[in-house]
């Protein structure tokens, strides 16, 4: 064996072998004679001899280098976190497009400046912001209202808000809310609420009270008001006055069904039964922007409520956090928050990056622990985190300027690639060190010594870390054909940072441990000595060399592990034979669950279970009556427009630069015909059946929500009413058709349903005075969180109805599209996925090909290719067989970033197995052995501390990080299985011998060297080591 072979010092054991036209070197260790590749140039050998010969003054430099780089980085903002609006808009979707479009029309249609319609037509100006896709669970009511229904605007500091107060009589939901006891604990809430912020409201824009049902003032209880200017008393109600409150109730209920006025305070069983277990207080009023917060807080306060730290068993726990059912207790009912003033995404997304810091620190343990050493482990962290500053300046530097809160994912990535590139260079050091110089004694080596195993380890760990980083940063580069601006940038950030910690290992690390090597190993102190360690006593020929103290893996591996695999009974080697056969059970299984992986099928989860902003909508659709309607989608038919121009969209500032809206120029409704299909076709859409299963509609059978008030607005039919039952044409009808737009209320001609949501100036759409567009809407019983498979069979069908109506429709409407901004949030789900699959039929052939060039070995290859491909669909399948997730935003996003994860462990050991040919090792056996006895205690490190870094997200409030944290530690498990599993188990059975399997490389590519290292090593293999120093008269020549 290599590392059993007499010492080897600068002046003795060398033996030369020399070419003609040239010089290759090779040391004399024994029965072996590795080369040193002085093919690689001179440049190397001085490279190589700055870090031995001057370390401080190369670490120093660089340490200082990083540092400059890092403060540049910091002080022009590269990793500032922006939150743009448009930035998740799949911009060459069509229903992104069309939503785009028509909301460049609306700000057309609402301004008359002249230079400001310019540039809003040309795409570079919008007075509202684009479609903004956030990673929240929150329905459409909870995002601010900026802006009120025509007549009533607001200033820029003004903003309306809304506030949803649920109550429940029990945790089971038994009985009744409507006792005395229970009204006087809602009453008592409420009138808290409006103490503290009757001085903040600027004006109360809707009260729709449970509490004034039974405290107000009026004959009958839909008529109560509460009187908001003094201190309600809150007395306890007497039982028959409540009885007769709910027999008012239950009586118009009987009567009039789901169009109940009282059907949003009452249960859906409340008609049968008398009861009703939940109820709730809905208000809306406009305050300061400054002051909105205080709205929910008021609430969560007087129920002991409030973020902080280590609470509800979390590292950091939301207000909004209840018990089981969502709810928390409150004397004798049940109650539950909701606020659009509340950003919770904001609040408390900044806590769980905090938590990255704890990410450093478990880290750094494994360093200091694994490495043994505080100097090498401060330095190796250092470097890590330089990395990431860094790649975001050169990120920068490309011309990129995004950098959002998906980026700082990059710091549990690249945590645990980082410290595993610093474990190959250590081990490798290490592992060369025995091969070459075993020492009797511990020191240092001498310079020419250090110099050739620094030169050497640099060799071997530059290809072993050049093609597990660029592997790995492929893998994420992948995302540069996701249509999702954040994924792909994100996709960029990750491949920079990788490869800067390959550059780094390669640059900076040597000089560290060199220094290392020369002042410290061995001692305990945390910094290094000016003094140099005793040199080193090389071992004698003969001599006994000093035993390697191994580490508990290594020992693991040397007495277990490789023993057993080494086993054999008979021909056969049974345990290699048997984990082959678990492990392909394993990934037969994965590939299985992978097959059963779905679009959602229910809501988005991003926060805890208990969390009172979970599974709001659903709460809302089935435990009243009559839902509350903010939570169903506003669907938009409108004519006029063709689409839009994204050539000038920038990509980076989509809310500057939103592309130009195309307008349909034969667009008319000034003709008779034009007008009844209009009309037409607002009447059918009422009337559209929908039995799917993302349309909640109670039993109606309508994709129009069914109410007492009318769920639809079309301009046409009330600008017909406006104008006294009869429709101008020609030249009249555009001249009437302003001054209705101009004049006419919206509220006169819509319902509650569409509270808010018509306005005639964004909907007529009149541009340098020409009607332009029109839009007719429903509001539909699609909720605003419909799973994105309910809610594409519902576009589907919307889609089927316009393309209907189009080809009926007169020449001046073909144009007729529909939107929704829910629908544009469909094309993102649908990129996201179609993303994952996309990054892993690219990973995978990148792996292939780098493990090709590498290896130079195609059996090999394919069987670690099979390994990395296992390991992905493995960890798909295990989202499915033990997690039961479907395929959804948060699990197309983790998937894609952890698939560079999948490569790592198995491309090292097939780079080793591959080296140990050149080292002389021939037989399956033999370089099986090599490759777990160098490598695979480096494997285990790195995925201890990958896991570790990983880990540290399930500490996090958001159920996102949590499934990323899932995710990286199962693909980590996998990866370390399947490596040292499956892979290792078929080399050591069928792994390539010799030259089989190796493709030939032309000299120009490297084929000579392959070919001389082999003549050199057997060669050498004839040379017994000497005792003594050679004389020149013994230096052998050999031809090649």
């Amino acid at each position: 064996q290599v590392s059993t072979c007499p010492g080897y010092s600068s002046d003795q054991g060398n033996v030369w072998y020399r070419h003609r036209s040239r010089r290759q070197a090779t040391m004399s260790v024994g029965n072996a004679a590795l080369p040193t590749a002085d093919r690689r140039g001179k440049w190397l050998d001085r490279y190589i001899g700055w870090h031995v010969d001057r370390p401080f003054a190369v670490c120093g430099g660089c340490c200082c280098f990083l540092f400059v780089l890092m403060l540049a980085s910091v002080g022009l903002g590269c990793m500032d976190i922006a939150q743009r609006d448009g930035a998740w808009n799949i911009l060459d979707a069509e229903a992104t497009q069309t939503h785009m479009a028509l909301k460049l029309a609306r700000d057309a249609s609402t301004t008359s400046d002249p230079s400001i319609l310019k540039d809003i037509v040309a795409g570079r100006r919008l007075s509202s912001p684009s479609f903004r896709h956030e990673f929240s669970s929150m329905p459409r009511q909870l995002s601010r209202a900026n802006e009120a229904r025509h007549g009533r605007r607001l200033a820029d500091d003004e903003t309306k808000e809304t506030l949803f107060v649920f109550y429940k009589s029990d945790k089971a939901a038994s009985g009744t809310v409507f006792t005395p006891q229970r009204l006087r604990e809602m009453c008592l809430l409420e009138r808290n609420w409006v103490n503290v912020m009757r001085s903040d409201i600027l004006a109360w824009e809707f009260v729709d009270s449970a509490v004034a049902l039974f405290y107000g003032s009026g004959a009958e209880p839909k008529f109560r008001k509460m009187n908001l200017t003094e201190n309600w008393a809150c007395e306890e109600l007497t039982q028959a006055s409540v009885d007769e409150t709910v027999a008012v109730i239950l009586g118009d209920v009987k009567k009039e069904g789901a169009k109940s006025t009282y059907g949003r305070f009452i249960h859906p069983q409340f008609a049968d039964t008398g009861m009703s277990s939940v109820t709730r207080t809905y208000i809306q009023v406009k305050v300061k922007e400054a002051d909105a917060v205080k709205i929910p807080e008021t609430v969560l306060e007087y129920l002991g409520k409030q973020n902080g730290f280590f609470q509800d068993g979390l590292f950091h726990s939301s207000a909004y956090m209840g018990e089981e059912d969502r709810f928390v207790q409150m004397g004798e009912v049940r109650v539950r928050v909701l606020s659009s003033a509340t950003d919770e995404f904001a609040t408390m997304v900044q806590p769980d990056f905090l938590l990255a810091l704890l990410s450093v620190i478990v880290v750094f343990v494994v360093l200091w622990v694994y490495l043994n050493s505080y100097f090498l482990a401060c330095m190796g962290m250092y470097q890590i985190i330089a990395s990431m500053p860094v790649a975001a300046l050169l990120y920068k530097m490309f011309g990129i300027d995004y950098f959002e809160f998906l980026h700082i994912l990059v710091v549990y990535l690249v945590l645990g690639i980082g410290a595993d590139d610093i474990f190959v260079l250590l081990d490798t050091f290490r592992h060369v060190g025995e091969e070459l110089a075993p020492v009797e004694t511990e020191g240092r080596y001498s310079r020419d010594v250090l110099h050739e195993i620094v030169k050497k380890t640099w060799i071997r760990t530059a290809g072993a870390i050049f093609n597990t980083s660029f592997t790995t940063a492929m893998a994420f580069m992948s995302c540069s054909g996701s249509k999702a601006m954040p994924m792909r940038t994100c996709g960029w950030y990750a491949a920079i940072a990788i490869l800067l910690n390959y550059v780094f290992t390669i640059t900076f690390s040597p000089a560290f441990m060199v220094i290392w090597h020369q002042h410290i190993q061995g001692k305990r102190c945390c910094c290094p000595s000016l003094r140099l360690r005793e040199e080193a006593e090389p071992a004698k020929g003969g001599a006994t060399v000093k035993e390697k103290k191994l580490n508990i893996v290594e020992t693991f591996l040397d007495k277990v592990y490789i023993p057993a695999m080494q086993w054999k009974a008979g021909p056969t080697r049974p345990v290699p034979l048997a984990v082959a056969l678990i492990m392909l059970a394993v990934a037969i299984q994965g590939v299985y669950f992978c097959s059963q992986l779905t679009p959602p099928r229910t809501e988005e989860v991003w926060f805890p279970q208990n969390h009172m902003l979970m599974e709001i909508s659903d709460f809302m659709g089935s435990s009243f009556n009559t839902p509350a309607h903010d939570g169903y989608t506003v669907i938009e038919v409108f004519w006029g427009i063709e689409g839009l121009d994204g050539s000038d969209i920038n990509i980076y500032y989509p809310e500057e630069e939103s592309g130009k809206v195309k307008f349909d120029s034969t667009f008319d409704l000034s003709t008779p015909e034009a007008q009844e299909f209009v009309l037409d076709t607002c009447e059918r859409l009422k009337e559209l059946p929908c039995d799917l299963a993302g349309c909640d509609n109670a039993g109606t059978g309508k994709l129009m929500l069914q109410a007492d008030s009318a769920g639809d607005s079309c301009f046409l039919r009330d600008f017909k009413a406006w104008s006294n039952g009869t429709l101008p044409t020609g030249a009249d009808f555009l001249p009437k058709l302003i001054a209705f737009r101009d004049n006419a209320e919206e509220t006169a001609y819509t319902g509650e349903l569409l509270d808010g949501e018509v306005d005639y100036k964004k909907d007529i759409g009149i541009v340098n005075g020409q009607l332009r567009f029109a839009v007719i809407k429903i509001r539909s019983t699609m909720s605003e969180v419909t799973p994105f498979a309910r809610g594409q069979e519902v576009s589907d069908l919307i889609a089927a109805f316009v393309a209907e109506r189009g080809a009926s429709a007169p020449a001046a409407l073909k144009s007729i599209k529909f939107g929704g901004q829910i629908f544009a949030g469909f094309d993102l789900s649908q990129e996201l996925l179609s993303g994952l699959f996309q990054g892993c039929a690219i990973a995978v052939p990148i792996a292939f090909i780098v493990l090709l060039a590498s290896t130079r070995n195609i059996v090999l290859s394919i069987y670690a290719v099979l390994s990395v491909g296992a390991i992905v669909l493995c960890v798909l399948g295990f989202c499915k067989s033990a997690m039961d997730w479907d395929l959804g935003i948060g699990e197309a996003i983790a998937g894609v970033i952890v698939i560079g994860y999948s490569v790592d462990y198995v491309v090292h050991l097939a780079h080793i197995y591959c080296e140990a040919r050149h080292l002389g090792l021939e037989k399956r056996e033999e370089r099986a052995e090599f490759a777990v006895r160098n490598m695979g205690s480096t494997v285990f490190a790195g995925a201890i501390t990958t896991a570790g870094s990983g880990a540290v997200m399930f500490f996090c409030f958001f159920y996102f990080f949590i499934k990323m944290a899932i995710l990286i530690c199962v693909t980590i498990m996998f990866s370390f299985l399947f490596s040292l599993g499956f892979f290792m188990s078929v080399v050591w059975l069928i792994g390539p011998e010799g030259t089989f399997g190796d493709i030939p490389v032309p000299a120009f590519l490297g084929g000579r060297l392959s070919q001389t290292s082999k003549i050199q090593v057997q060669e050498a293999k004839k040379v017994e080591a000497p005792a003594m120093p050679m004389p020149p008269s013994e230096v052998k020549e050999v031809e090649v």
